[in-house]
């Protein structure tokens, strides 16, 4: 239902507005062949990189993403191991994965959110394209969150060639936006704040990784304790302390003497280091919702370090519940990216 939902919206959005018109530097899908009028549909793009979406609008407790990169170009001349598509080659994509219907891509009026879906890229020659990319968070405006979305070329025309190879496209709202240096003169105030940045994401990490792996620890004894023969009194010893070290819900400490506590207070030290280095204008500056998606992202992938180091980590934490005043629920729920296992 929310999905049907905000994809409404979408629909209503993108049928309203104009295509958006943007000089497309190096963000290119290039379309050619494997050969020379004949072969394969190929595409030639670094599918290794991050496709950056801005925030568009929320609904029924789904927030959207949306961007315009990369675009859709086709070769326009060989060059190898790519080949330019002859004339009157009209070429489709066509959508074989879509991250469980979180992403879908737009082309012109048609919105290619379902698996099979597929639209007219354009028909040689033709410059170059901005589809418009969506990914949809069930998550507050400001969270991270990240999607790919899976496609193959097809082609009609005078010349035949064969499906392409199936691409994916990663898309994100966290990676951190290209700072503009200033030519004038030498831009400390740019080097300042990406170095701050960098340096601060990385004491966040470590203090995410360190935390997370205490109480992983705590909890690895008390299992391995609960498998021998372990007289009451210690296993008993050994699970409070692994409840201590993840939640400390009986405790009568401060909330920010909790793992959730420090894991917030480290969060709020490092997006108050960036906004401190990297200001509120100038060339070296972000807005405050670029830092928190970062850092988002920063948590997401230490996260899913920790789950890959501890193996059934999401499991162990669904049983440890924290304080009611951090509500009540698993310290799992509170650790999105701790991800599950197959034997969870």
């Amino acid at each position: 239902m929310k999905h049907g939902f905000i994809r409404s919206l979408v629909i209503l959005l993108f049928l309203a507005s104009p295509a958006a018109v943007l000089a497309h530097g190096d963000a290119v899908v290039e379309l050619g062949s494997s050969a020379s009028g004949s072969g394969a549909l190929a595409a030639d793009y670094d599918f290794s990189a991050v496709s950056k979406l801005s925030f568009s609008l929320s609904g029924g407790g789904i927030s959207l993403y949306t961007g315009i990169f990369p675009a859709f170009e086709p070769l326009t001349a060989d060059a190898a191991p790519f080949y330019a598509l002859a004339t009157g080659t009209q070429v489709s994509i066509q959508i074989t994965d879509n991250d469980g219907g979180k992403t879908a891509v737009k082309f012109d009026t048609t919105v290619l959110s379902h698996i099979g879906d597929s639209a007219v890229i354009g028909t040689i020659p033709f410059d170059h394209t901005h589809p418009e990319y969506q990914l949809q968070l069930q998550l507050p405006e400001g969270e991270f969150g990240e999607g790919r979305i899976s496609f193959k070329l097809t082609a009609s025309g005078p010349t035949t060639y064969a499906d392409s190879p199936v691409y994916t496209i990663k898309i994100s709202n966290g990676p951190l936006p290209l700072i503009d240096f200033d030519t004038d003169a030498y831009d400390k105030g740019a080097v300042k704040c990406l170095s701050k940045a960098a340096k601060s994401i990385a004491k966040f990490v470590a203090v995410e990784q360190t935390v997370l792996g205490k109480c992983l620890d705590k909890v690895q004894a008390a299992d391995a304790k609960a498998a021998l023969t372990t007289p009451p009194s210690s296993l008993a010893a050994a699970q409070a302390a692994a409840e201590k070290a993840c939640a400390d819900a009986s405790g009568s400490g401060p909330d920010a003497s909790t793992m959730l506590g420090r894991l917030d207070a480290a969060r709020a030290k490092a997006l108050a280091d960036i906004q401190g280095a990297c200001g509120v204008s100038g060339s070296g500056s972000y807005a405050d919702d670029d830092i928190t998606q970062m850092l988002g992202l920063a948590s997401c992938r230490a996260q899913e370090l920790v789950a890959g180091t501890y193996g059934v980590a999401h499991e162990q934490l669904e049983e440890i519940t924290v304080r009611p005043s951090q509500g009540g629920d698993s310290v799992a729920a509170h650790l999105p990216c701790l991800y599950l296992t197959a034997s969870d």
